[in-house]
This record gives structure tokens, C-alpha cells and sequence, in this order.
């Protein structure tokens, strides 16, 4: 793209690694000085002045890769970089050199600025797609570690799991699949919802019906049929949470449920239909 300094008309290439590229006749325009004088100071300043970093040199054989076509009997061209225009005003002592040099370190092309953009959000999703398969194979490990160690029930396995991986990775999969806990594949009720469906039956007797609803008989008490579980020796509660014990194995399973307006990690026991047989 041509820009203007001043009223002179220079050939700025857009590029993103080096910020723009500026031939070293335009940079001289801009310096108001010669050539000459450019090539002079970049010999002086040799040490200080490195090439690919604040110039290049552009061939027959690379041009492509700058998006540069050089005419066929140019062999090489010297182009400079953002950095390098900068740095160029610092040995130009003029009060010109200065403004050239303020008004390069202000440039800044859109598409050049767009594309560092988009560069950015592509290298943030890289960077979680990467750690995204490395909690993967965190979740893998973690799985045929515990159980080894005795965790065998395919949900409190691949809850406990998970959580490893949260802890480890902060990537919490269960949360990503937007699931408030592990399903399986049989129905399973909360102790709440086993209550209503006590009231709403009628294979129940009404002694049944108010053991497990409020006085009013228009609401689950739960509390109730959790101490009556508890009784028969289906549950126990163990740091605050009902967990199902080894007679309960084939009624029951532990799900964790997480909600997304807390951080708080609820675990709790859910129970077939069948076992109010066994209690009722």
C-alpha cells in the first residue's frame, strides 16, 4: 500500500512478523537523505543493526515469501523493517529524522493489526485444543489407576476421574458437556422424587403416604425415607452424604451433580423403583 509522509508518497508492504517492510530508497525518502547515507549507517552500526530482525534482503529466491516480485535483473534488495526504520532515527540526528521516525513507530496498518488478531485467537485455540488431549490422556490414566485401587462402578469412576483431571488441568468434562452429573443407562430416582412417587401411587398404603410427605400430605419428606433407608440398612451417611452400602448395590448409584451457579460439587445417592419393595 502507498501511505504519505509529509507529502511523499512511500511504498509500505504489510507483513506481520516484521510489522511492515519499507524499501531502502523509501526509507531514505523519508530520512531525507541518500541512499548512500542509509547503507552507510547500517554498515557503521553493523552490531546493532541485524539483519531479518531490523532489515532483510531480498533475492530472486525468496522474494515469494515477502510478497515481493523483483524485477529480473535486480539480484537483491534491501528492505527494512518496522523496528529497523525506528532504530534508523536514532543514528540520523535531524529534527526531519525525528518526526520519520515518530510517525513509523505510530503506523500501524489495519490488515497487518487484523491479522495479528486473528493470529492470537487461532494460537488460543491451539493452545486449548492441546491441553484439552492432554487432559484426555490425564482422564485415561487416571481411569486405569483408580481402578486398580478399587473403584469399580463405571459412573463413580469416570466421576472421580474427572474430577482428578479438573484438579490437575482445570478442564472439567462433565461441566464442558454442560451435564449436571454421569447417566446411566437404567432409571434411577432421587430419594425427593421416590417420595412423590409414593404419594401419587396407589400400590401404597396411607401409613406409607405420610411417612414419606409432609403434614399437609401436598409435599415429598424426603428425611424421611432417607431414615427409613438407613433402617433397613440400604444407606449410610458418611462425612455428611448418603452413600449407598453394599446390600443397596443392586438398587442404587452415586451421581454427582454440579451446578453451574456454584462451585459447590454435590454427590448423592439415587435409587430404582424397586427398592421400595424392599422397604415398604
Amino acid at each position: 500500500m502507498v501511505t504519505k509522509f509529509e507529502n511523499i508518497d512511500l511504498e509500505v508492504l504489510e507483513n506481520i512478523d516484521l510489522g511492515f517492510l519499507m524499501s531502502n530508497s523509501d526509507v531514505a525518502r523519508g530520512y531525507d537523505v541518500s541512499e548512500d547515507n542509509i547503507r552507510m549507517q547500517k554498515s557503521n552500526h553493523k552490531d546493532e543493526l541485524i539483519e531479518n530482525k531490523h532489515f532483510v534482503v531480498v533475492t530472486q529466491k525468496n522474494a515469494e515469501s515477502f510478497g515481493i516480485i523483483l524485477p529480473p535483473k535486480v539480484r537483491t534488495k534491501t528492505y527494512w523493517t518496522k523496528m529497523g526504520v525506528i532504530r534508523l532515527g536514532f543514528f540520523i540526528k535531524s529534527e526531519r529524522a525525528k518526526k520519520f521516525r515518530d510517525w513509523a513507530e505510530d503506523l500501524i496498518l489495519q490488515k497487518v493489526e487484523n491479522d495479528f488478531s486473528q493470529n492470537l485467537n487461532l494460537q488460543k485455540i491451539r493452545e486449548r485444543a492441546e491441553l484439552l488431549e492432554i487432559s484426555e490422556k490425564e482422564f485415561g490414566v487416571f481411569e486405569r489407576v483408580f481402578y486398580k485401587i478399587g473403584i469399580t462402578r463405571k459412573e463413580e469412576l469416570a466421576i472421580t476421574s474427572n474430577r482428578a483431571v479438573a484438579k490437575e488441568t482445570g478442564v472439567d468434562f462433565i461441566e464442558l458437556a454442560e451435564k449436571k452429573g454421569i447417566s446411566t443407562s437404567e432409571k434411577y430416582f432421587t430419594v425427593t422424587e421416590l417420595c412423590q412417587k409414593v404419594m401419587d401411587s396407589d400400590k401404597f398404603s396411607d401409613e406409607t403416604k405420610k411417612l414419606v410427605s409432609t403434614k399437609a400430605g401436598d409435599k415429598p419428606r424426603p428425611q424421611n425415607l432417607n431414615k427409613t433407608l438407613e433402617s433397613h440398612g440400604f444407606q449410610e451417611k458418611i462425612d455428611g452424604i448418603w452413600k449407598p452400602t453394599e446390600k443397596a448395590k443392586n438398587f442404587s448409584d452415586f451421581v454427582q451433580n454440579k451446578s453451574k451457579y456454584s462451585e459447590k460439587t454435590v454427590f448423592h445417592t439415587v435409587w430404582k423403583m424397586e427398592v421400595l419393595e424392599e422397604i415398604f
